[in-house]
């Protein structure tokens, strides 16, 4: 319990920091979602109370009241049934016979040591954190040797773009590094911390310097230069991964979080509904205050601001990652700079 206790400052004064430091990438991304949801909800009252105060809402109306009421209920209830069904179909998509599971597995497990040489690491890791570690240092270390075989060429053209590509590279590696160093090390804190470039360009631009100086590169540094190319293939494919089982997870903790705030506002809205359907013929006030009012609206929309909360994380996710390597497009570029 002490543990808890102690849990819940350090995490409020992380979540306030990235606040802080960028009001718009918490929002979409960093933010933890039932943080984004709660402030979300906070919004709804204060506007509905803020209406209520200048007078812009008749609260003294039961006919309007039940029509309001009525619309929600309404609307939850198609809300929840629509995304869990759509969730169910996507999450149904993991199911297979046990030749098809198997295949996966092999899959998968090709795809590890094709990306860390057991031989070079041992024992590949399972979590994704520590996955990416590996692939990330792998790069970084085939980034110094290649800046340090052609810091030795003649040619100052090769010198000057190999060193801009290294050191871009190699900021990329560190940052990413740190990020997951400092991370609760999750899926998603592992998946974000990937999407901070486009592995398309970077790839592109080490072909790029190996098209053009072909002649003046010795033989290691074009072994290197493809080396990293590959390195960056696998880090793209793991962050692909990485990005379905985010999906996964997180749309089976959609459908649960969406059903615990739709319970919740469909028994506050029905309950209040019957409250004033039962007093016909008094006035709204007579049975319910004004100030609960406001406040049973906001709840009614509380499915609302769950599912958006996720749905915005998820979507933002998947922009930035919508194409793989070595294809990249438009918005995807523009999702970077969000």
């Amino acid at each position: 319990m002490s543990r808890l206790t102690s849990l819940f400052p350090a995490v409020a004064v992380e979540e306030f920091a990235d606040l802080r430091e960028s009001p718009r990438q918490w929002v979409f991304l960093v933010g933890s979602r039932p943080v984004v949801g709660v402030g979300l909800f906070l919004s709804f009252l204060v506007v509905f109370y803020g209406l209520w105060w200048f007078g812009f809402v008749d609260l003294l109306n039961p006919t309007a009241m039940l029509y309001v009421l009525s619309s929600l209920v309404g609307g939850n209830l198609t809300l929840v049934t629509l995304v869990i069904s759509i969730n169910q179909v996507i999450i149904s998509r993991q199911l297979g016979s046990p030749g098809q599971l198997r295949e996966d597995i092999e899959k998968v497990d090709e795809y590890r040591r094709q990306a860390l040489d057991p031989a070079d690491v041992g024992v590949v890791p399972v979590t994704p954190a520590d996955f990416l570690k590996l692939l990330l240092e792998s790069a970084r270390r085939d980034l110094q040797r290649l800046g340090g075989l052609v810091v030795g060429t003649e040619n100052e053209d090769l010198r000057e773009d190999t060193d801009e590509i290294v050191t871009t590279l190699t900021e990329h590696v560190d940052r990413v590094s740190r990020l997951i160093e400092g991370s609760n090390t999750g899926t998603f804190d592992t998946l974000s911390a990937l999407l901070t470039t486009n592995y398309a360009d970077r790839i592109y631009q080490l072909r790029r310097l190996k098209s053009v100086y072909r002649e003046d590169l010795s033989e290691d540094s074009a072994d290197l230069l493809d080396e990293v190319v590959s390195t960056l293939q696998e880090i793209d494919v793991a962050r692909q991964y990485f990005k379905t089982l985010y999906i996964q997870t997180e749309l089976a903790y959609i459908s649960r979080v969406l059903l615990y705030a739709g319970v919740v506002a469909e028994l506050v809205l029905v309950s209040t509904l019957l409250v004033l359907s039962s007093s016909s013929g008094t006035t709204a006030p007579e049975v319910l205050p004004p100030v609960l009012a406001p406040l049973i609206a906001a709840i009614g929309l509380l499915p609302l601001a769950v599912l958006f909360s996720y749905a915005l994380r998820l979507a933002v996710v998947t922009q930035r990652t919508i194409a793989i390597t070595p294809f990249t497009t438009p918005e995807q570029e523009d999702e970077l700079h969000l």
